[in-house]
């Protein structure tokens, strides 16, 4: 393991002191090792540089499925003292932004198969000959469609202008490579709080095509699996802020008594 390997597998930085730290190995030797071992697991693999982890990290904590605040400032600022650029950054939030459209791809179909059922209008129009040109300049800049877009495309071609610009705007114009945004993707349609799987074959496969190994996938997977760690970290940081302090923490452990503030 490389030093900067080691340095981002310590899984006592990611509190906000080394005291708290020092008080959840006092109270619970056991879980505190094993939560340990589990981030190092993932912060420690090789395929992936540890700006881009930290990157991947931005994103998981960030996008519209997590909204974690808390663990977004912390690997945003980890992700900067890794090497990353501002501008790679805001390249990751722009590209993550639309993952709340994948509301409307499950919401539309519905209210089509509602209307039709009630006997009203369900027909989807042509498409205009604008939303057609905004089409083909997505696809030309992100060489994908999905099949979910088509019903937006017909039915909502304003709102559909504003999405593609949002959607293609990082794509063309932003600092990371096609390959790093591709695994950003990849995280986020992966993870727990979304697992969108047409979404994420999409993004493997281009992935792949842009120079993506098994492994860099694989720890991207292992990154999204470390989200569920947060309850560990934001629950062990309130109770620190609750009163847990290592000076007091051996009483804890030998008369099983809560050592908090009353």
């Amino acid at each position: 393991m490389n030093h900067d390997n080691h340095a981002a597998g310590d899984f006592d930085t990611v509190f906000r002191s080394a005291a708290v730290a020092e008080a959840l190995a006092q109270a619970a030797p056991p879980l505190h090792e094993a939560a340990s071992a589990f981030w190092q697991s993932a912060m420690s693999q090789a395929a992936l540089s540890p700006r881009m982890r930290e990157l991947v990290l931005v994103a998981l904590h960030s996008t519209v499925t997590s909204l974690n605040a808390e663990g977004t400032q912390r690997h945003v600022r980890r992700a900067l003292e890794a090497g990353a650029e501002p501008a790679d950054v805001l390249d990751v939030l722009v590209t993550i932004a639309p993952t709340a459209n994948h509301a409307l791809y499950f919401a539309v179909p519905v209210l089509m198969r509602e209307l039709k059922a009630a006997g009203m209008d369900a027909e989807y129009p042509p498409p205009t000959a604008q939303a057609q040109q905004i089409k083909d300049d997505f696809i030309r800049s992100r060489g994908v469609w999905l099949e979910q877009r088509e019903a937006i495309f017909r039915l909502m071609p304003e709102y559909f202008a504003a999405l593609s610009k949002l959607s293609t705007a990082s794509w063309t114009k932003g600092s990371l490579t096609r390959k790093e945004r591709e695994l950003i993707a990849i995280a986020i349609d992966c993870v727990v709080t979304h697992m969108f799987e047409s979404g994420l074959a999409m993004h493997i496969r281009c992935a792949l095509e842009y120079g993506a190994t098994r492994q860099e996938i694989l720890d991207v997977f292992q990154l999204a699996a470390l989200m569920g760690l947060e309850t560990y970290i934001q629950g062990a940081e309130a109770l620190y802020a609750a009163g847990l302090k290592p000076s007091t923490n051996a009483t804890l452990q030998s008369t099983g008594r809560s050592i908090l503030p009353r």
